[in-house]
């Protein structure tokens, strides 16, 4: 079984969803370019969906810092508690 970091598809998808996100960078030539190799195999599109779904799935996971100190349980919000 191929691991999906060996699958050159794979990470043309994750190199796209990334990109997307990237504010600074992305403009509308880069637009045209995933949507060029998006509409070129159905494949793309596909790989692209499951990046795009691990990408939107990875926003739900709390930073590692937003935990108390030995506690696995998030904090409802990102301020470190106070030391003593």
């Amino acid at each position: 079984m191929t691991q999906e970091h060996d699958d050159p598809l794979w990470n043309t998808a994750w190199d796209w969803v990334q990109r997307e996100h990237d504010r600074d960078s992305f403009d509308d030539r880069a637009r045209a370019e995933m949507t060029a190799w998006l509409v070129a195999d159905p494949a793309h599109r596909r790989a692209y969906a499951k990046a795009a779904q691990l990408w939107l799935l990875a926003g739900f996971v709390p930073p590692v810092n937003d935990f108390h100190d030995g506690d696995e349980s998030p904090r409802p919000d990102a301020t470190p508690p106070a030391r003593n």
